[in-house]
């Protein structure tokens, strides 16, 4: 895609799949066979369906078959390689940087504007207060990305003293 495009789940993956088996050398018939024997009955004309565009979803069952059939991690099928500036739409009404969804899907960090809390508030135990920073080519990036991060964690802190002087 060109710079600056905005790149959609489905189509990233149609193209990530296109690459993948090209590197892989398999025909489409051969990814489709792959994906019947794991128990996602695909032909043929669903390969090329998928990556000419004109199949505009994929079922969270055939991403990740397809993933296992492609030694890939799902997540480098569902996110753009390359150019970490560029648009990414997490939902239909929302885009945000490749980067930052990269991260969220990667459980690193909420999309910009979330609840911190909540959001952590959701994951594993040991996982929760982990930090994660987004890169920056900048370095005042950077400085603003862990000050940001550092306001939220003494938000999320504040909360669970809350939390903690009022169960005593």
């Amino acid at each position: 895609m060109a710079h600056n495009e905005i790149w959609t789940p489905t189509a990233t993956v149609a193209k990530r799949v296109r690459e993948v088996r090209s590197r892989r050398g398999w025909t489409a018939d051969e990814l489709a066979k792959a994906m019947t024997e794991q128990g996602v009955k695909w032909e043929r004309s669903t390969v090329a369906k998928l990556e000419n565009g004109s199949r505009q979803n994929i079922s969270l069952t055939e991403w990740l078959t397809l993933a296992a059939v492609l030694n890939v991690g799902p997540m480098h099928l569902l996110l753009p390689i390359g150019d970490s500036d560029d648009q990414y739409q997490v939902t239909p009404e929302r885009t945000d940087r490749v980067e930052h969804a990269r991260g969220w899907v990667r459980g690193y960090w909420p999309l910009p504007g979330a609840n911190i809390i909540q959001y952590q508030g959701e994951m594993p135990e040991e996982e929760q207060g982990r930090i994660h920073l987004p890169p920056a080519k900048e370095r005042a990036d950077r400085i603003n990305g862990i000050e940001a991060s550092i306001a939220q964690l003494s938000t999320a802190l504040q909360h669970l003293r809350e939390e903690d002087d009022g169960k005593h």
